[in-house]
């Protein structure tokens, strides 16, 4: 009996691991599908990069709330990194805001887990969006570094991380609605 317990954990987590994949590769459609106007928007208006930045981070943040394994979010920015790398003009680059993004979103999901939802969608917004906005400031040109358009990149990565958030929980729900679901590690699959 324990082989078969064994034997159905082994294979619950290999779903698991194969969901975030399937997630990140999914991520991997907005990343490219934006990638060619991306240096261009991030000459021209920093604060509209970080609009369209945060498309590059909902499915990371949904595979986060499907699949109930730490480190998903992360996991699966990793592997849209690597997927999206040889076709992004920054290379595998891309990868480092993906994994802090996902790193902070775990982290951050993991610390407000008894806050009500409302609060939880605002603190990972905030904790998402100033990582990925401090992250990015060694990267700015001379000119942007200024009030003027700092604060409002600032305040454009923590909405659209606040809406990430809400929209990747909002998708959990269609999918499950749909009859999509995914293995729990603590349950035997049978």
């Amino acid at each position: 009996m324990p082989s078969r317990r064994r034997d159905d954990a082994r294979a619950s987590m290999t779903r698991m691991h194969l969901q975030i994949a399937v997630f990140a590769a999914i991520q991997v459609v907005p990343i490219i599908a934006i990638a060619p106007f991306m240096p261009l928007i991030a000459a021209w208006s920093p604060p509209l990069y970080a609009c369209a930045a945060g498309l590059q981070t909902l499915f990371l943040f949904t595979a986060r709330r499907m699949i109930p394994l730490r480190w998903t979010a992360t996991l699966a920015g990793l592997m849209a990194g690597l997927l999206a790398g040889p076709l992004t003009a920054v290379g595998w680059l891309i990868a480092v805001p993906l994994v802090v993004a996902g790193a902070t979103f775990d982290l951050t999901v993991a610390f407000t887990e008894r806050i009500p939802r409302a609060l939880r969608h605002v603190l990972i917004g905030v904790a998402v969006g100033t990582a990925v906005f401090l992250m990015s400031l060694p990267v700015m040109s001379a000119e942007h570094l200024v009030a003027a358009v700092l604060v409002p990149t600032l305040i454009a990565r923590v909405v659209t991380s606040i809406a990430g958030s809400c929209l990747a929980e909002r998708i959990v729900a269609m999918l499950a609605a749909a009859g999509v679901r995914t293995a729990n590690p603590s349950t035997r699959s049978g």
